[in-house]
């Protein structure tokens, strides 16, 4: 999680952002979610959960 969240961090707050300002579709959304899974976000998800239990 550590080597990964930084990079997922900044990755949701520039797209979220962006739609927000409205420089952006909503359809962003969609893509972000897809780059980042890719970027280790479901493993940070796994850990997460497995660290609450």
């Amino acid at each position: 999680m550590e080597s990964r969240w930084s990079n997922l961090k900044k990755l949701e707050d520039e797209t979220f952002l962006k739609i927000i300002m409205g420089a952006a579709p909503l359809d962003t959304f969609d893509t972000f979610v897809s780059d980042w899974k890719k970027q280790g976000g479901d493993k940070i998800t796994e850990e997460v959960k497995e660290y609450v239990k």
